[in-house]
């Protein structure tokens, strides 16, 4: 197990309350030092523009409004990439019910390899090509070249397996790339630096000046908290039935 898998799997709720308690603390720890008597003695919050906060919590707006709307894109794409996939394998299943005893052991594999998919890959803990299902598909590959290779499986089915075997690879392939693509660590970086910028511009306005330290900071540490914690627990798609009809889904578990 990689330490990406353990954060977003076992431990995932205990990361999203670590990464939303960091504003929290952040908040806490400028209400701290702007409340030092040494720093209240030596700064003037009335010498800074209000246009100064601004500049500050503009481009963490916007910076976080991109990343949010690209996150929600790829979860809706992710979300398409795996409605195909399982109709994909409904398709399988009933071209080797049609085809009969010929096509059983692709009826088999279909079965096993969505299961598989079920297991390792379709929840919010996949993070990269799991050796079960590799194996799980290399059957399925090897039951259809079986069936394909009967002389009593019409050309029509051999051609509809062999296509559907295509396109389930490069589903699963579309799958790993719409997850990674916008999970860059800088991104995250940029937000979290941005945001205690803003903190610390909110607190630096507001020096000595203990209820609308309270006020300022605890209200936008709460809305960065939340934000942020949101954000990243949408950044690990998991399949359920708001995703795929529950019926499509039993059916090729079942």
């Amino acid at each position: 197990m990689t330490w990406s898998r353990l954060f977003v799997s076992e431990y995932f709720s205990v990361f999203v309350v670590f990464v939303a308690t960091l504003p929290l603390l952040a908040g806490w720890a400028c209400y701290w030092v702007a409340m030092r008597p040494s720093l209240v003695a030596v700064f003037v919050p009335r010498d800074l523009q209000t246009s100064y906060l601004g500049a500050l919590t503009l481009p963490f707006a916007l910076f976080l409004a991109f990343m949010v709307s690209d996150i929600w894109n790829r979860e809706t794409l992710y979300a398409r990439t795996v409605l195909q996939e399982v109709q994909r394998l409904d398709a399988v299943l009933d071209i080797a019910r049609v085809c009969g005893p010929s096509c059983a052991p692709v009826d088999d594999a279909a079965g096993a390899y969505a299961r598989a998919l079920s297991r390792y890959e379709w929840d919010e803990g996949w993070v990269r090509p799991q050796p079960e299902v590799s194996t799980a598909f290399a059957v399925l590959v090897e039951a259809v070249a079986r069936s394909s290779a009967d002389a009593a499986v019409p050309n029509y089915i051999r051609s509809t397996l062999l296509a559907s075997q295509i396109e389930l690879r490069r589903l699963r392939t579309d799958r790993y790339f719409i997850l990674h693509a916008d999970l860059a660590p800088h991104r995250w970086i940029v937000v979290m630096v941005l945001g205690m910028l803003s903190l610390i511009g909110l607190a630096a306005l507001h020096v000595g000046k203990r209820y609308q330290l309270i006020i300022g900071l605890s209200t936008f540490a709460i809305a960065f908290s939340t934000t942020l914690a949101y954000t990243v627990a949408l950044s690990w798609p998991t399949v359920d039935e708001s995703i795929v009809p529950s019926e499509e889904l039993r059916r090729v578990l079942e």
